[in-house]
């Protein structure tokens, strides 16, 4: 994202006294022209940048300039990495909140782009109708990753009894409102639900982390995987080119978008082949889609059927009940 690239850009310039727009292209992997736009944007904001051109030249910070963010604590610059949501989880929020005042109060140029930001744009990661997930465990789990040292939890998955682990944290993830542990059992990394930890113990020892391991690249891996296991049934249905939204909306996804890229076209119809979840889920997402037609497999397609019967049957208008224009959608 070009706003954490401008902040690492400006801790770079404050960390080197002089350096070149190349060599700042090469460490943050884009081209010179970018990293020339970056730097026109911190002047922009007030950031009191110089830049010479010729053999000798390059970009540096003007001498005796002190970045608001050199001045931060570490906990505050947690905070800004990790966002208002995990802040909010992991006790941060007043660090968060010290930090934005600083990056306010550093310079009225900043202050004029940071203050109406922070009015005009709210991002809410919580879902609809239901309580935020705040496991327990989430403020021991915090410390044994920041510090780097071991944990041992007891861990009950759903329908299975508690089970103990001595585990190596490895980081934490925030997926929408849930918070995963990823850590290493025996050297093997795996993915652990905070909320499913009943009791956890931080210990002295200091964790195994390894090589070269990316939480970002981890996580990439591990949602795919999942995503993929749920989804092991094959469904060839077609449904009218008009309720394509609806679709969309029943069966949300990439996986959907790629099927309908795919799609035959057969007069106002289309044919589409999808992968979904199992058959209690498709037919209860198919139900809602207007005019779809199940083709295989046969068993979706009689439970359809079956759930059709039954809502005809418990809709079926009472003698004597004369239904007007009201009850009829134009």
């Amino acid at each position: 994202m070009r706003t954490t690239r401008l902040l690492a850009v400006m801790m770079d310039l404050a960390r080197l006294s002089t350096t070149t727009v190349h060599h700042l292209a090469r460490r943050h992997a884009v081209s010179e022209r970018t990293i020339q736009r970056d730097v026109a944007a911190l002047i922009g904001m007030g950031v009191p940048i110089w830049t010479r051109t010729g053999p000798g030249g390059g970009v540096g910070l003007v001498d005796g300039w002190r970045s608001p963010i050199t001045g931060m604590t570490a906990g505050e610059l947690q905070a800004l990495i990790i966002g208002v949501a995990g802040s909010r989880d992991l006790g941060l929020s007043e660090d968060l909140e010290t930090a934005r005042l600083k990056m306010l109060s550093s310079s009225s140029a900043q202050a004029a782009v940071l203050a109406p930001a922070q009015e005009r744009f709210l991002l809410d990661h919580e879902r609809w109708f239901t309580e935020p997930d705040r496991p327990a465990a989430l403020t021991a789990v915090a410390r044994a990753v920041w510090n780097g040292t071991r944990i041992r939890i007891d861990y009950a998955r759903s329908g299975h009894p508690a089970v103990q682990r001595l585990l190596d944290p490895l980081g934490l993830v925030l997926k929408t409102d849930v918070w995963y542990l990823i850590a290493a059992h025996r050297r093997q990394v795996r993915t652990y639900r905070l909320s499913r930890v009943t009791s956890t113990h931080v210990l002295d020892d200091v964790a195994w982390r390894p090589p070269d391991f990316s939480l970002a690249e981890y996580w990439g891996r591990a949602r795919a995987a999942f995503e993929s296991s749920l989804n092991t049934l094959p469904v060839r249905l077609s449904i009218p080119i008009s309720a394509l939204d609806g679709l969309r909306a029943a069966v949300p996804g990439p996986e959907t978008e790629e099927s309908l890229r795919s799609a035959r076209k057969s007069g106002d119809r289309l044919d589409v082949n999808l992968v979904m979840e199992s058959l209690q889920i498709a037919a209860a997402q198919l139900l809602a889609v207007p005019g779809v037609e199940v083709h295989e497999p046969v068993e979706l397609r009689s439970r359809l059927h079956r759930l059709g019967q039954d809502l005809a049957a418990r809709h079926r208008v009472r003698p004597g009940h004369q239904q007007d224009s009201s009850d009829i959608n134009h």
